[in-house]
């Protein structure tokens, strides 16, 4: 029975707790109670802070408010606000703001929802506090608050011991909770398997040594406990006193965290085996969801324990698409400084290659991957020590190594990332100045690719490459090669047609001579336009011209695709302002013309932004396509600039025509439009715009007033960015002298019997020699009937009057004209028809094709070659 075995196990019953009244209860005061509570808190906040757990850390803060309205009434009785709880609060503070200051700098990772606690419990600090400051700021000046942050929390104005220090369970659970708070960074971190429970054993062990000699201790009841199980004795309750308690000293371990984490990578050193079999693991995780940076960290770990080429290599492509496929998802550029981490990773692939010649990547080839075989076979070399290290070097040398991978690949998508950060940047600020800067390195990056492929002797790749390495350099402008640079002093800028390849050779030439000789349309086309690019802008216009007309490729560009369409259009655009630079004011409106026909379309054609149209739907799909194919902003040309030059070339052909002919004749139908509508107008102000002073000047080059031309035409704002600007100017300045000296014989000449040259050398300022030119080229075009006289120097007119016949014929010529520009009409409109344009707005509308008889053929405009050189 109980009675004769009281210490008998009795499992699964439970016995009532003995109401002796020898046995002493521990009766806790309501201050000792609420301040345990506090305390309890705080330390459950600190651990929480220390796991980065922001979520537990705002309930336990609302917890703690609570706890602080109940014992208010304590609060009054003890004279205020205890020092630990402001100084909890001071630190809950500091800890908050160094959390949120390292989360916006990227130093440390969080849950969208830790980060939403961490937000909101910021906001109920900064709330809660101000009813603290007073006291936290008495405790800074003190000294005491810095102490207190550091060290344990202990009240200073606190008459009483520290409640949770005293006997009892209770007592004993919060300093358990202290110490495991104290050493929870050594319990996390230590390399030495040091942990928590370790540390518990160790607190165990001191417990059950306080405990030897008496008979009822918490460690005594804990050994029962664990070896006989419920006994009697362990519910009986325990006559605990404060002063007959042994308080146990806690043991300061010094922290050597760091230390022991240098120590530990000193040692671990991964075989071969290992680095692979991790290699495979990380490997297969690539594509599952989960943090795509935390793969780069870990394959970067793995790169520094790798100690052969092979096994490097295959970490260092594994990088190279880790780090493209961080910002896949995404659609935007990768940012600047993973951009330049994963150049510098290329590089490295680059290197690597080049210490072994039996190393390779795989390209395109369809090869199984062996970069194991050398570690693995080398590790058992050298464990069995048979062989020398020299017979292992042959051994192993004689078969080509092959890793998966593509360097070409890893180039063309750094190129795209570098042209679409390019995009995202804004182009008017230093940052874009900065970034360009990067491009150099790129360059640098393709030349070494070519050479790579240049050694395997892979023409597709060589070829790849070397388009690749043009689109980067082809616009660069190198003043050496500039022929206003060259001109000999005093002897004027003469325009003689030189051999095409008798140049200088630059890296660009280097480039387009090789693509010429290669297989492939495409490349050969990108390669011409590239090269004639490069010649206009250094102002090389007879060489640009006949190399583009010996190509013939203004017959062929409709059948290009839409990239290389574009840059034919770039490149006309640009022969056209070389044209322009050079004096040859005609070439320069046959290039332009074509592009301004259409000029709503103009930055399309040149991809330089998307035109938005006012009464026309937006078609997102077709805007994502140009916008994509935009180029950046440091290759744009100034469309004022291209509009200018057009107008002022056709100022300089239309104006004499229209003197001579009438308005029978149209030499450019956008200039006509343009001078129609300015002669309509009632009142006409001051130019402002581009189109008002050019027509202004157009207007004063119809009255032969030269100097008024000029004057509005040196006003363009377009003149701060031509190069060479004071030589352009002059040139234009002799044309529009003899422009208008021109308009002038034409005009008024027949008015006169004999015109003298000393006259018009003062009208128009120039030279005995310049007016005879002009006036001698216009006699044998037959467009001014008079002849010279020497003796006077003077042009003696020979006026005939219009007979009836020729009266009648010139009407007829003008009724037949007026008939032609009718079927030009015509034409245009037949022609849009069969345009893709016509056929798209008709299919949105669901109507029918009632012009299918044009669809299946060719469509020419009236010009000649605008429909081939268009995207469309």
């Amino acid at each position: 029975s109980y009675q004769e075995n009281p210490t008998k196990i009795v499992e699964n019953k439970f016995y009532e707790s003995s109401s002796d009244d020898e046995e002493k209860r521990e009766v806790r005061t309501e201050k000792d109670k609420r301040y345990g509570e506090l305390k309890n808190t705080i330390t459950n906040m600190k651990k929480s802070m220390k796991a980065g757990d922001w979520n537990k850390v705002s309930d336990d803060f609302q917890k703690f408010n609570k706890q602080i309205a109940k014992a208010k009434n304590v609060f009054k009785k003890e004279g205020g606000i205890p020092a630990f709880v402001s100084i909890h609060y001071a630190y809950l503070r500091k800890n908050v703001d160094e959390a949120k200051t390292r989360h916006k700098k990227g130093e440390t990772k969080m849950s969208r929802t830790n980060s939403k606690s961490l937000n909101q419990l910021g906001q109920r600090v900064r709330k809660e506090i101000r009813v603290y400051e007073k006291e936290i700021q008495r405790l800074e000046s003190e000294g005491l608050l810095n102490l207190e942050e550091a060290k344990e929390e202990k009240d200073p104005d606190s008459d009483f011991d520290d409640p949770l220090g005293g006997g009892g369970d209770f007592a004993q659970e919060p300093e358990g909770e202290g110490e495991g708070e104290e050493g929870e960074g050594e319990g996390k971190f230590d390399d030495e398997g040091e942990g928590e429970g370790a540390r518990d054993k160790e607190e165990f062990s001191d417990w059950s040594e306080d405990g030897e000699g008496e008979g009822e201790s918490s460690g005594s009841d804990v050994g029962e406990m664990s070896s006989k199980g419920i006994t009697r004795d362990f519910w009986v309750k325990k006559d605990t006193i404060k002063s007959e308690k042994k308080v146990r000293e806690r043991k300061d371990r010094p922290r050597t965290v760091k230390e022991k984490k240098e120590k530990k990578e000193e040692k671990t050193e991964l075989s071969a085996s290992a680095v692979i079999k991790r290699l495979k693991d990380i490997e297969d995780m690539r594509g599952r969801r989960g943090d795509k940076r935390a793969y780069v960290e870990s394959l970067k770990m793995l790169l520094t324990k790798a100690k052969k080429e092979p096994t490097r290599l295959k970490i260092q492509t594994l990088l190279a698409t880790a780090f493209f496929d961080i910002t896949l998802s995404t659609g935007k550029a990768m940012p600047v400084k993973l951009w330049m981490e994963c150049a510098e990773i290329v590089g490295g692939v680059m290197d690597t290659l080049n210490k072994d010649d039996m190393l390779k990547l795989s390209e395109d080839d369809d090869v199984d991957e062996n970069y194991e075989l050398r570690e693995l076979e080398d590790e058992e070399k050298e464990k069995k020590e048979k062989k020398s290290a020299e017979a292992a070097k042959k051994d192993t040398s004689n078969e080509i190594i092959y890793v998966r991978g593509n360097l070409f690949s890893f180039l063309s998508r750094l190129s795209s990332h570098f042209s679409q950060s390019l995009h995202e940047v804004d182009e008017h600020d230093a940052s874009y100045v900065s970034r360009l800067k990067d491009e150099t390195k790129l360059v640098v990056l393709i030349a070494r690719c070519e050479k790579y492929y240049e050694q395997l002797g892979k023409v597709d790749f060589i070829i790849k490459s070397k388009l690749l390495h043009l689109s980067h350099t082809y616009y660069s402008y190198k003043p050496e090669f500039d022929m206003f640079k060259k001109k000999a002093v005093g002897s004027g800028y003469l325009m003689k047609p030189t051999s095409i390849f008798s140049e200088e050779k630059s890296k660009v030439y280097d480039l387009v001579i090789y693509l010429y000789q290669a297989e492939g349309a495409r490349s050969k086309t990108i390669a011409l336009l590239s090269h004639v690019y490069h010649y206009c802008i250094h102002n090389r216009f007879m060489e640009a011209r006949n190399l583009l007309l010996m190509s013939h490729l203004q017959d062929v560009i409709h059948n290009a695709d839409i990239d290389s369409r574009i840059l034919y259009n770039r490149t006309l655009a640009q022969l056209g302002l070389c044209a322009f630079r050079n004096g040859h004011y005609g070439a320069a409106l046959d290039c332009l013309s074509e592009l301004h026909a259409y000029p709503q379309r103009i930055k399309e054609l040149l991809a330089q932004g998307v035109t938005s149209q006012r009464y026309h739907e937006r078609n997102l799909e077709k805007e994502k396509l140009e916008r994509m194919r935009e180029y950046p902003y440091h290759m744009h040309m100034n469309l004022d600039m291209l509009e200018a030059v057009n107008l002022i070339s056709a100022m300089f052909a239309e104006i004499p025509n229209l003197a001579k002919h009438g308005k029978r004749k149209v030499i450019s139908r956008s200039f006509r439009k343009q001078y129609d509508l300015f002669k309509k107008q009632a009142f006409t102000g001051p130019p402002e715009s581009t189109r008002q002073l050019i027509m202004g000047a157009s207007e004063a080059l119809a009255g032969g007033d030269w100097e008024k031309c000029y004057k509005y035409i040196s006003n363009l704002r377009m003149w701060n960015l031509m190069p060479h600007k004071e030589e352009v100017q002059a040139r234009l300045q002799k044309q529009i002298q003899q422009s208008s000296l021109q308009i002038y014989l034409l005009i008024y000449g027949p008015q006169y019997c004999s015109i003298d040259v000393k006259q018009l050398c003062t009208m128009f300022s120039m030279t005995p020699a310049a007016i005879n030119k002009v006036a001698s080229r216009m006699m044998l075009r037959g467009e001014l009937l008079g002849a010279w006289d020497q003796p006077s120097g003077c042009i003696v007119m020979h006026n005939e009057e219009v007979s009836r016949l020729q009266g009648t014929a010139m009407l007829f010529a003008e009724k037949v004209s007026q008939y032609v520009e009718m079927n030009e009409r015509l034409l245009d409109l037949r022609n849009y028809y069969k345009t893709s344009d016509y056929q798209r707005n008709k299919e949105q509308k669901g109507g029918e094709n009632r012009r299918s008889n044009y669809s299946n053929k060719k469509s020419y405009s009236w010009k000649g070659q605008m429909s081939r050189t268009s995207r469309y």
